[in-house]
């Protein structure tokens, strides 16, 4: 039998969350796209486990969400002490600003993801990463500036994965905006 697919989604909470998105209800959407994001990684049959990484107070989740207060500062720290905790062996990182994510782009993801590999999906711009699955190996967690990129230097076998719900978070009023735009 292979090991199980674990997810978990970094999440900044207590207020901190789309800080860089300038609109009064920000951490609003950021709560419901993180709710929107657990139920499909519960819904995709391919995951078997599912975690919250927060650097704020433990949140409403659904009772078979898993949760961690992070220690460390910054989203890769999290990561970083998530992974030395649980040491799975196939796990995915999802960035729960994606509106649009569904089971599928998911099940894509995890099947495209080679072995001792990753699968990468990139945002609109292939730039960032917005989610990233790994099997049996341990790249170095670089999300931020330029993290599709810095991802795809690592020397593993590798994947790219571009679907609509992957690569169309929200960080930014113009990504606000694009948003709006793809969905009149």
């Amino acid at each position: 039998m292979s090991d199980p697919w674990i997810a978990v989604l970094p999440f900044k909470g207590n207020g901190q969350s789309k800080t860089r998105l300038p609109v009064p209800e920000a951490q609003e959407l950021a709560q419901r796209w993180l709710t929107q994001a657990l139920e499909r990684c519960l819904s995709t049959p391919s995951i078997s486990e599912t975690w919250v990484v927060s650097l704020g107070d433990q949140l409403q989740l659904p009772t078979s969400v898993r949760w961690m207060r992070q220690a460390g500062p910054g989203l890769n720290e999290g990561l970083r002490e998530w992974n030395s905790l649980v040491r799975p062996k196939r796990w995915l990182v999802i960035l729960p600003d994606l509106p649009h994510l569904s089971g599928p782009d998911l099940e894509a993801l995890i099947q495209n993801c080679p072995a001792q590999g990753l699968a990468l999906a990139p945002d609109r711009h292939r730039r960032g990463c917005n989610a990233l699955a790994m099997d049996h190996c341990s790249p170095e967690l670089v999300f931020g500036k330029n993290s599709f990129l810095r991802f795809q230097s690592q020397p593993f076998a590798q994947a790219v994965t571009e679907r609509s719900g992957l690569a169309n978070d929200v960080d930014t009023l113009e990504d606000w905006n694009c948003l709006a735009c793809q969905h009149q």
